[in-house]
């Protein structure tokens, strides 16, 4: 089940009731000559005409022959708890042998072997008999108590079966028997064909069938000490079927899917979840791939193989509910042979909130991204199945309004004899127990169309990423698309629709439905398979041969028409089918075809859109017929756009108005495409977020670039912000916009970046990683909370129509102790002519500085390198000239001005040139900062100095410590730069020993240091200094004075200032 996993709430329901057998019908005389021949079991002679129709579609011939009564074959629930055993392997080749271990009470137990099919409505067959089974008790089996595994796989075999190389693939049962009291059980088992070109290719949920088994105490929904399970053996006897009336296990859905196929006589083979992982190659040898039932738990190669086969042209048909929920993976058996694919793992992450699988993998819901990267999970199911599932405890009949009834899928059925206006109900039951919707989360499939429409209430409709659910009203559709392949992917969206094709099988019966027994005839015939044995009272189906999509024509607005960027536009248009079908639905692109929504309407339609661009817009139109086959050349409509460019527009939060009433720095992550201007940033106001707002644009490292405050604000709606200048942006260069919010009750739509970039060209916000960020306080926001849109915003402009601007700078403008060999260097918001490039530089008393100027046309970066090195400890100032293709000159063209190293040649811990990995951390606390140091050699400390980076303001003080907090030496800084390392000389250089530590600090008194955590994981030497590992990067909050905690070996980038004793010459030789 998708979420709750509450055993036991559902009434019982009546099952495949049989009587148990004696032991004398089982020993009597059952292997029929005319019965096995088809299967190879005798060596007698088969009539021509039968062996060819077995060689071509054995599935006709093996159901031609006799079939076993139910009351002979079945059993109720589990069976005997006496006696249970189960196969070593899931499936096996055909011609291969498989081996049961069995743990029973019983001296003697019989073996008969039945493969599921129709059989005349029988549902089985027997093929073979294993007479007499010495039956013994079994060791205990491995338990890991820290997983809830248990593992029986140390049992013994107790017999084997050897499958005959001409069996035909199928689900099989191996049906034990007490020889004293006729109790008996079942173990299931596949046979494959590993070899076969089957046309359908029918995938079991033995994964599902595993997660609901109880045997041994603990499944993935109860347990011991941990809840559940985190793993489950495939050595264990299923005892599913006795559990909710078998609603998760074979005989619930997946059999009565089994019994329609074959009656129909469709040319199937069988395979399991298993082997769609370890042999997920041969679904290619098929044209069409079935999930049936309840199919819920998928591993990532499962996945993989299945998209595989897609891409390749395989069909897919999910005859399903709430499969592809769970991601799984797989590991050996425990219990010492190291058997592979005998272990389902699932830890369910996302009921517990928290990355605890000890693997990389992700083992949550398939949809869940909160954790990934660097985990592998937020991949939605719909964008393989076309649906998600959403609601649980589901009891619905399927509906089909008239408008549904005319498409193709229809055909042949009393649903497309539906007036305008009616609606027609199926069977009962058909929707549930757990069902899917079609969920815009912006990986639904192009081209997706509804065959179905049905809207109920649900208890249970899930309210996250599988953990949070409350009573809802859910709609469901049946859905097909269309892959680039060319494949068809079918979703039913609902465990039970193969209640609608027979009424044999666990649960509530209802008489089967021949609409939907057409109808999925239909879709076969549309995926190019016909039944070879049309069961009475169905209608054979022809080859669809439309490949032809729908005509689209845009009607308004019209070509050329002007709005402003960011503004709602309307499209509207018609649309006709010209391929003999029916136009299914329109949808609409306005990414260039990146993505597709669905519009209002089919043959009159409206879509309505936030219209962004550089100057304009293209508008995409197709239509998508009953077929799936879509507009062969969309229909386009160019929009011309003025203004700056925005992410969102006018579009408006679902959450204007957060609860949270702290105050914050919130902000976007966006990277432009093309070179040009940010002109300012807007952020979305809701009630109580008042106060005075400030905003902000930042580079990726936490540079601010631009801030200004927000006047003439409206109490609700988008506020805006002009910068006083423009701000020169470079294409696939991320910045930060954000402004803050003083008295919080900032707008919040969580998960808004989960999956998907969001795309408003030419802008991008990176998605499925850490966007929507914010930080405590006014300062660089850096922190995510499940990739929360805080709708922040930002305006641009292109650069192709404005003269050019510096983009970057180095060194940093107003840095502080930069290297005196440094080559200052410049890049351009776009191209610019190499001959009109030049850079200057002048030192403090405006003499120019000798020097040459280059410029790399690649890059947009033009550098000065001085003909000789600076002079320390002055200050020096960049001038810069350039000009576009166009002529047009820097617009603006700022001078900046930076600072050299005032003591070059004294040794320090750190480079000149060093900068921290986070150059201004958000925590805004008055706190003092310091380094563990250890001089090589005897010396003085002339001063200190840190590194400063943006938010780090007031009064700066440095300090000498001994190791045991003696004060040695304080010093003020003063004359500090913007950023950058700033220094301070104490007033008399202070003695230190060589060997003995000294701790140098400073104090921040408005926070936002440099930090770099595991930096001091091992020893840091430069030159004479070394700081020791462990428990180096020393801070202390509160008053100022010797800091002495720790966190995880960070680097907090305090520097001492150290000049080495001169070496003393050697003593003179002794006279004589």
């Amino acid at each position: 089940m998708g979420m709750t996993g509450k055993a036991g709430v559902d009434l019982p329901l009546p099952g495949i009731r049989g009587r148990i057998r004696d032991r004398g019908t089982r020993t009597g005389p059952v292997i029929l000559v005319g019965l096995l021949a088809c299967v190879g079991l005798v060596g007698v002679p088969t009539p021509s005409a039968a062996t060819e129709s077995c060689t071509h579609n054995p599935i006709v011939c093996e159901n031609e022959l006799p079939g076993t009564p139910a009351d002979e074959w079945d059993i109720q629930g589990a069976g005997d708890e006496t006696l249970q055993g189960f196969a070593t392997d899931i499936s096996v080749n055909v011609g291969g042998t498989v081996s049961f271990k069995v743990d029973t009470t019983a001296a003697t137990f019989g073996i008969e072997i039945y493969r599921l099919g129709w059989y005349g409505g029988n549902g089985a067959r027997r093929v073979d008999v294993i007479p007499t089974v010495t039956g013994h008790r079994q060791q205990a089996c491995r338990v890991d108590a820290a997983t809830e595994l248990r593992d029986c796989g140390n049992w013994t075999v107790s017999t084997s079966w050897m499958v005959p190389p001409t069996a035909v693939s199928g689900v099989y049962l191996a049906k034990l028997t007490r020889d004293d009291t006729g109790g008996g059980s079942h173990i299931p088992f596949v046979v494959r064909a590993d070899n076969s070109t089957s046309e359908l290719f029918f995938q079991t949920a033995d994964t599902t069938w595993q997660a609901y088994n109880t045997f041994g105490g603990s499944n993935f929904y109860y347990g011991g000490a941990n809840g559940r399970a985190y793993k489950l053996s495939y050595n264990r006897p299923f005892t599913t079927r006795r559990d909710n009336s078998g609603r998760d296990f074979l005989f619930s859905n997946e059999y009565p899917m089994i019994r329609f196929l074959e009656r129909n006589g469709y040319d199937v083979s069988y395979t399991t979840g298993v082997d769609s992982d370890r042999l997920g190659g041969l679904i290619k040898n098929h044209k069409i791939f079935l999930s049936v039932g309840h199919d819920e738990y998928w591993s990532g190669n499962q996945r993989a193989n299945v998209e595989a086969a897609r891409d390749s042209g395989v069909h897919l048909a999910f005859f399903a509910g709430n499969e592809v929920y769970w991601k799984t993976r797989w590991e050996p058996s425990q219990d010492g042979s190291g058997t592979p694919y005998r272990t389902l793992v699932c830890y369910k992450e996302s009921w517990a909130d928290a990355k605890i699988d000890p693997t990389q993998a992700w083992t949550g819901t398939w949809r869940d991204p909160r954790f990934s990267p660097p985990s592998d999970g937020g991949r939605p199911e719909n964008a393989l199945v076309g649906t998600a599932y959403m609601a649980n405890s589901s009891d619905l009949a399927l509906q089909v309004p008239a408008t549904y009834g005319k498409f193709r899928l229809w055909r042949d059925t009393r649903v497309a004899n539906l007036l305008s206006g009616q609606v027609a109900t199926l069977a009962p039951h058909t929707i549930g127990y757990e069902s899917n919707e079609d969920i815009d989360n912006g990986l639904r499939p192009p081209g997706l169309i509804h065959l179905s429409h049905t809207t109920g209430p649900v208890p249970e409709y899930l309210r996250d990423f599988g953990r949070q659910v409350s009573p809802g009203t859910t709609t469901h559709n049946l859905t097909l698309y269309r892959a680039a392949s060319g494949a068809l992917a079918f979703s039913a969206g609902t465990i039970q629709w193969a209640w609608g094709l027979d009424n044999v099988h666990d649960g509530t019966r209802s008489p089967a439905d021949p609409a939907m027994q057409q109808a999925t005839l239909n879709l076969f015939a549309d995926m190019g398979v016909l039944p070879a044995s049309t069961q009475s009272g169905l209608v054979t189906p022809s080859v669809n041969t439309d490949t032809q999509g729908p005509n689209v024509t845009i009607t308004s607005p019209a070509s050329g028409s002007t709005f402003t960027n960011g503004a709602q536009v309307t499209v509207t248009g018609t649309a006709t089918d010209v391929g003999g079908g029916q136009v299914a639905m329109v949808e609409v692109s306005t990414d260039a075809g990146a993505t597709w929504r669905r519009a209002t309407g089919t043959s009159s339609w409206s879509y309505t859109f936030t219209a962004t661009g550089a100057g304009g817009t293209t508008v995409r139109v197709r239509g998508i017929d009953d077929s799936a086959n879509p507009t062969s050349t969309p229909a386009t409509r160019a929009l011309n756009l003025t203004g700056p460019t925005s992410l969102f527009g006018s579009r408006a939060p679902t959450v204007p108005s957060a609860a949270d009433g702290g105050s914050y720095q919130l902000g976007v992550r966006f990277t432009p495409q093309s070179d040009g201007y940010v002109t300012g940033v807007k952020f979305y106001k809701g009630s109580g977020n008042g106060g005075t707002h400030t905003g902000s644009l930042w580079s990726s490292s936490g540079a601010r670039l631009a801030t200004g405050t927000f006047v003439n604000e409206t109490s609700s709606g988008w506020q805006t912000l002009t910068f006083a200048q423009r701000v020169p942006v470079i294409a696939g260069t991320t910045y930060v916009a954000s402004y803050f919010a003083p008295q919080g009750h900032y707008a919040a739509d969580q998960y808004f970046f989960a999956y998907l970039n969001h795309v408003a060209p030419p802008l991008v916000a990176p998605g499925a990683s850490d966007n929507g960020v914010f930080a405590n306080g006014d300062s660089f926001p850096t922190q995510s909370h499940r990739n929360t849109n805080y709708w922040v915003d930002v305006l641009f402009l292109d650069g192709s129509v404005l003269p050019p601007a510096i983009a970057t700078v180095s060194p940093a403008r107003g840095s502080g102790g930069v290297p005196t060999t440094v080559t200052p260097s410049v890049s351009f918001s776009k191209p610019v002519v190499p001959g009109s490039v030049q850079v200057t530089l002048t030192d403090s008393t405006d003499q120019p500085v000798a020097g040459t100027t280059s410029y790399d046309a690649t890059s947009r970066t033009a550098t000065f390198t001085p003909a000789n090195p600076l002079a320390p400890g002055r200050t020096y100032r960049v001038g810069v000239q350039a000009s576009d293709q166009q002529g047009r000159p820097l617009d603006p063209a700022p001078d900046w001005s930076f600072a050299t190293d005032p003591y070059p040649s004294l040794a320090k811990l750190f480079a000149t040139d060093a900068v921290p990995a986070i150059v201004a951390d958000s925590d805004p606390g008055p706190v003092t900062l310091g380094v563990k140091f250890v001089p090589a050699v005897g010396g003085k400390v002339v001063g200190i100095r840190f590194y400063k980076g943006p938010g780090n303001t007031g009064v700066h003080t440095g300090t000498l410590w001994s190791a045991n907090g003696t004060e040695l030496g304080r010093v003020t800084f003063g004359g500090e730069t913007a950023v950058g390392w700033q220094t301070a000389t104490f007033s008399s250089p202070i003695t230190v020993r060589a060997g003995s530590t000294y701790v140098a600090s400073y104090r921040a008194p408005n926070g936002h240091y440099a930090a770099e955590l595991h930096f001091f994981a091992m020893d840091w030497s430069r030159g004479p200094l070394t700081a020791r590992s462990g428990g180096n990067g020393v801070y202390r909050y509160g008053s100022d004075g010797f800091p002495t905690s720790t966190f995880a070996d960070t680097n907090y980038w305090v520097d001492p200032i150290f000049e080495a004793d001169a070496e003393q010459p050697p003593p003179a030789a002794p006279g004589p």
